[in-house]
């Protein structure tokens, strides 16, 4: 029985959509290489710049609220947007952290499903950690809102860009800002390599 045109265009649109897929698959790096890739430590190297970025942010975000609730908005999102010299990533089987020395270490299970989670300033949320499209990528739930942390490694696998977003039914706009670190340890499984 001969196909008619409208069927064989159906049929390689269906083959197209699944060799799509399977390219994708196959290009994208695994998790366990992901992990191994990101693992270690990175210093903060924006400068004044990005740390004066932070302020124009929030100041941007903040626009708009009437003139008390802005001073308390923003003295609340400028504590939460503390820039951390240096962060630490460390993956296992089970866990991902991220660590850094002016914050409690953000630790969740490495499947990305979500676990309760408080600041070192009490406040509380629900925190998910995984990798999407090659970045790992951190939400902070809560009632008030949502902070989004993309990390993403340059393919040298040296520098690290950090893009924070914040979003609340409260505030007129989103917090977003980036932040640049170099790593300062070896990937995993370089040890004959030295500092960067």
């Amino acid at each position: 029985m001969k196909r008619s045109p409208s069927s064989r265009s159906v049929v390689g649109a269906v083959f197209y959509a699944l060799l799509v897929a399977a390219l994708a698959e196959a290009s994208s790096p695994d998790t366990a290489e992901l992990r191994q890739r990101y693992a270690g430590e990175y210093r903060f190297t924006g400068g004044t710049a990005e740390r004066e970025s932070i302020p124009a942010a929030v100041e941007r975000s903040v626009d708009g609220m009437f003139f008390i609730a802005r001073g308390i908005a923003y003295d609340r999102l400028m504590h939460v947007c503390e820039v951390c010299t240096t962060y630490r990533l460390s993956f296992t089987d089970t866990e991902v952290t991220v660590a850094g020395p002016c914050q409690l270490s953000d630790v969740s299970p490495a499947d990305g499903s979500e676990v309760d989670h408080r600041t070192k300033a009490g406040d509380t949320s629900k925190l998910s950690q995984r990798f999407v499209d090659g970045a790992l990528v951190q939400l902070f739930r809560g009632e008030e809102g949502a902070r989004q942390v993309v990390w993403t490694l340059a393919p040298d696998g040296t520098g690290l860009s950090v893009h924070v977003t914040i979003t609340s039914k409260h505030l007129p706009h989103p917090v977003d800002y980036t932040l640049s670190y170099r790593r300062v340890t070896p990937p995993a499984g370089d040890a004959d390599a030295g500092p960067r």
